[in-house]
């Protein structure tokens, strides 16, 4: 497994054994190998400015920044840039070049690719990216054999911080062996891959519904205004199969509105977990056995 890939610019912390709670510090002006014990956890509220819909949060003083970054039919890859320390990683990097548009258009370096998962449309710019900007790459342990030009893998209660920001990492099988998200409470955000999508989750490839199910109990405890990062444009298609089993006036009225947006060639990302709470029918299974009957109709729908 590959170390962590740097240290907080100032930090005097002794490097470590890498044991079931690590946190990895992150700064502009150090750049060595290491393995680091977690010293603890800080969180900062900040807002979450983005791209596709100019969306801030002004309770803090400085903003995280993330990009929306459409790749190949309906894939979103994602650009989070931390001002504070300059640093800048790009999430499931679908493909190199919509990254290097915008890199090279606003005069940033990037530092770090961080993969949910091994799929060739969550990885396909991995090591092209890497070659042209010496980018770290980040990933699940489970699947590190499969994650291209992996330099540090991750497991479940793993921290990885980007700057001022905390990622935390949380291990959700289900959709592959071993698939992960990232948590940043900072930001108020979680970038989730293909375990959730906007009224769906990610097919179960290589898990099981019991994997599944407990892999987005981990996510519906989160704070309900967090903002869901999720991988594919699938709302729409989503939205029609949710309403053959269920009218109510919450989900009537989000399809209104994603018809809407769709037509106008606006994202349906980021939802929240508020949104999916209420609307979400794989959120809303009680059981492993309920989650399992909904999972085989959508995949027969």
């Amino acid at each position: 497994m590959a170390a962590t890939v740097g240290l907080r610019s100032g930090c005097r912390w002794a490097l470590g054994a890498f044991g079931t709670r690590t946190q990895h510090f992150v700064g502009k002006q150090e750049r060595c190998l290491g393995q680091m014990s977690k010293v603890g956890v800080r969180t900062r509220r900040v807002g979450l400015p983005m791209r596709a819909r100019s969306m801030a949060n002004q309770s803090g003083a400085s903003k995280v920044r993330v990009d929306l970054v459409p790749c190949l039919t309906d894939n979103y890859s994602f650009l989070i840039h931390e001002p504070l320390s300059g640093l800048t990683a790009a999430v499931d990097p679908a493909e190199a070049q919509p990254f290097v548009d915008i890199l090279e258009s606003e005069g940033l370096n990037l530092d770090f690719i961080l993969n949910t998962h091994h799929h060739w449309d969550h990885v396909g710019g991995n090591e092209e990216l890497k070659q042209k900007y010496g980018a770290k790459i980040v990933g699940p342990l489970a699947d590190e054999d499969r994650i291209p030009g992996i330099d540090l893998a991750l497991k479940d209660g793993d921290v990885f911080q980007l700057g001022e920001q905390e990622l935390i990492v949380f291990d959700t099988p289900g959709h592959t062996r071993g698939h992960i998200v990232y948590y940043m409470p900072g930001g108020d955000s979680v970038f989730v891959g293909d375990t959730l999508f906007a009224l769906g989750c990610g097919r179960l490839f290589e898990g099981t519904p019991a994997q599944m199910f407990d892999s987005l109990a981990k996510l519906k405890v989160l704070p309900p205004e967090t903002k869901v990062y999720c991988a594919h444009e699938y709302t729409q298609a989503n939205a029609r199969f949710c309403l053959s089993r269920d009218m109510s006036d919450d989900l009537i009225t989000r399809s209104i509105q994603i018809t809407k947006d769709r037509d106008a060639g606006i994202p349906t990302i980021p939802t929240t977990i508020g949104q999916e709470l209420v609307t979400n029918p794989f959120l809303k299974a009680e059981s492993v056995s309920e989650f399992a009957e909904v999972r085989r109709a959508k995949d027969n729908f």
